[in-house]
């Protein structure tokens, strides 16, 4: 690139801009810019390079320039068109503020109104649900009417037949009807006729009606003939020739019963004769048979004191024979060792069981052996008993009399002693156990608390003593 220094005589006009010029120079095009344009008045000389255009920095300058200006004109154009749209914006939102509003109030409507349509369902699902059910009995109904129809139907065709055959029948009837009427006029001619027979007949009748009400009781039938032969010729004919029939049989029944009268009545007389007879002696029977119950029930009386003195005369023998049995026993240990298989402890002699028996048995073999069952006088025989470590049977037992506990030397039990806990119990009201009328003493409970009443046939061993 050229470079010239030049001088500009007149410089630029004052009118002109401060923007670029461009002058011809030797056909080329330059470009001036007004910062350095040199003014005569100042007498300054400017300088200039030529092409300042083609450098890079030229180049970026006006780009920035236009790139400015496109984006004031953008500035502005969109400065212009946000105030339009803000304008038209408002309009907008205050338009959509008001629908919003209307929008809320209409759906509070719609809401209540949903709510109302939402009952107005329920009652209408529950008036369906009703309707329905409804429906089907009415459904049911008709079925059921249906059927009735038509049997209503087929009857209804039977009896139209039926009523066809019925009139035939009334047009058949009504003719006999009016030949009936003629034969019941002439019957009333004939009837008039047999009434003056009727009329004599009933005179001789009442005559022999007098002594029939004394020998029999068919005036009610007789009469139940009158009320018959005064409705139609036929019942009067027949019961003009029953009348001529049973007046000969009643004068023939009167004399009969006259002659039977008469032999009823030495019946009478005889069987009066025998009655009497009869309750002179039934009266003496009487009598003795009265003496007899008497006698019977004294008898009875003494029967049952003597069959009282007996049982108790028979107890009283037992036990006399348990005694002595037990008094020879004890009489002959107090001359005796102590045998084999026994145990003396102190004063008595103790015989255990190897087997079992119920309790009758077991103290008829202690007796058998000149003992009995033990009886407890003391803890330390309790406590003896008590380490055998068996379930024995003792000897003590409520059979004679419920509820009160002897000893077999009819000796009675004054304290508990040595009962287990809720013991006697006489079975607890179980019938499986029956009577628990005798004791035994428990091995499964301490020595202080091992009674326990036992059903007597229950097999158990036990322990005999003989008191020395």
């Amino acid at each position: 690139m050229s470079e010239g220094v030049y001088e500009i005589p007149d410089g630029f006009e004052e009118d002109e801009p401060d923007a670029m010029k461009n002058t011809d120079i030797d056909g080329k095009l330059y470009a001036n810019v007004r910062a350095f344009k040199p003014s005569p008045r100042h007498g300054v000389v400017a300088s200039a390079h030529v092409q300042w255009w083609k450098r890079p920095s030229g180049v970026a300058a006006v780009c920035l320039g236009l790139l400015c200006v496109l984006l004031l004109a953008g500035i502005i154009v969109l400065s212009v068109y946000y105030r339009v749209i803000d304008n038209h914006n408002s309009t907008q939102i205050y338009q959509l503020q008001t629908s919003y509003n209307n929008l809320t109030k209409e759906r509070g409507q719609l809401q209540t109104s949903y709510n109302t349509l939402t009952k107005e369902r329920d009652q209408l699902q529950t008036s369906y649900n009703t309707l329905t059910k409804e429906r089907e009995q009415l459904q049911t109904s008709y079925n059921t009417l249906t059927k009735e129809r038509d049997q209503l139907q087929t009857s209804y065709n039977t009896l139209s037949k039926e009523r066809d055959q019925l009139q035939t029948s009334y047009n058949t009837l009504t003719k006999e009807r009016d030949q009936l009427q003629t034969s019941y006029n002439t019957l009333i001619k004939e009837r008039d006729q047999l009434q003056t027979s009727y009329n004599t007949l009933t005179k001789e009748r009442d005559q022999l009606q007098t002594s029939y009400n004394t020998l029999s009781k068919e005036r009610d039938q007789l009469q139940t003939s009158y009320n018959t032969l005064t409705k139609e010729r036929d019942q009067l004919q027949t019961s003009y020739n029953t009348l001529t029939k049973e007046r000969d049989q009643l004068q023939t029944s009167y004399n009969t019963l006259t002659k039977e009268r008469d032999q009823l009545q030495t019946s009478y007389n005889t069987l009066t004769k025998e009655r009497d007879q009869l309750q002179t002696s039934y009266n003496t029977l009487t009598k003795e048979r009265e003496q007899l119950q008497t006698s019977y029930n004294t008898l009875t009386k003494e029967r049952d004191q003597l069959q009282t003195s007996y049982n108790t005369l028979t107890k009283e023998r037992d036990q006399l024979h348990s005694d002595r049995v037990f008094l020879s026993g004890r009489l002959s240990n107090l001359k005796q060792t102590c045998p084999e298989r026994w145990q003396k402890v102190e004063s008595s002699w103790y015989f255990l069981s190897t087997e079992t028996k119920t309790w009758k048995e077991s103290r008829e073999d202690c007796l058998e052996r000149g003992a009995d069952l033990v009886i407890i006088n003391s803890d330390k025989e309790q406590e003896f008993l008590f380490n055998i470590n068996k379930g024995v049977w003792i000897g003590l037992t409520d059979s004679v009399t419920e509820g009160t506990w002897r000893w077999v030397d009819r000796t009675p039990l004054t304290t508990r002693r040595y009962w287990s806990p809720n013991q006697p119990d006489n079975g607890g009201g179980k019938p499986e156990y029956g009577e628990e009328d005798c004791v035994q003493i428990h091995e499964e409970q301490s020595p202080r608390t091992s009674w326990n009443d036992l059903s007597c046939d229950s097999k158990l061993n036990w322990v005999c003593e003989k008191v020395l």
